[in-house]
């Protein structure tokens, strides 16, 4: 009878270990690029080589751990200057600065910046520098990213912001019938993270002021960003 309790309590504790696991890590995600996602083939075929080039994305776990490290309320963001045109781009010769949170201690931003470098992928693969500072990112609400919104079958992402004092910033509204320029647009592209659902949304603000890139920007007043989820 032990044996068999003994076998039972193992087996229930590798279910729960797999059920664990199989929940994985997720949390919100905003991106905002310096080039429309959501625009007319007109429009994005015109910029492709010249802008489109400058992006950041930052992640915030709502509940998870990566590797056994518990990143649950963390924060971690990365500032990418690719070689051209995300869509045209050499990934792996991009050139990126990782932001982690504050609030994380010293296991806890390790494994931010592995989590940041596997949904960044290739383009996170060449960090020039980790900062580390306070993060603040906030998604209003979801919706889900399928459904139009019912007012004008616009993409209605909620608004959302990032903050990093003195580093980077992202402030994003939904989309509404002010924003058809051509009254042909799509999604452009897809997110630059694996792992992520998310609907296009426009940028009231996206600044990157950090130093490592050689170069800054401050490009507001588009429809260049994604709102959502990221799962892993």
């Amino acid at each position: 009878m032990s044996r068999t309790l003994t076998a039972l309590s193992g087996l229930l504790v590798f279910l729960a270990a797999g059920a664990t696991h199989a929940a994985g890590l997720r949390g919100d995600y905003v991106e905002a690029r310096t080039a429309d996602v959501f625009t007319g083939p007109c429009f994005s075929n015109a910029e492709i080589f010249i802008y489109g080039d400058s992006a950041l994305m930052a992640w915030k776990v709502t509940e998870g751990s990566y590797k056994g490290v518990d990143l649950s309320g963390l924060s971690v963001a990365a500032a990418v200057k690719a070689t051209c045109t995300f869509s045209e781009d050499k990934p792996e010769q991009a050139r990126s600065v990782l932001i982690v949170d504050e609030k994380a201690d010293v296991k806890q931003r390790a494994a931010l910046v592995a989590l940041a470098k596997e949904l960044g992928g290739a383009r996170l693969s060449n960090v020039v520098d980790v900062r580390v500072s306070r993060i603040s990112l906030k998604i209003e609400a979801h919706h889900e990213p399928a459904a139009p919104h019912s007012e004008h079958a616009m993409p209605h992402a909620p608004r959302a912001s990032f903050w990093a004092p003195g580093l980077a910033q992202i402030v994003t509204r939904p989309l509404n019938d002010n924003d058809h320029f051509c009254g042909n647009e799509v999604v452009a592209y897809p997110p630059l993270s694996k792992g992520v659902r998310a609907l296009p949304a426009y940028t009231l603000g996206n600044q990157f002021k950090g130093k490592g890139l050689n170069t800054n920007w401050d490009d507001p007043n588009c429809r260049s960003a994604f709102v959502g989820q990221f799962v892993l």
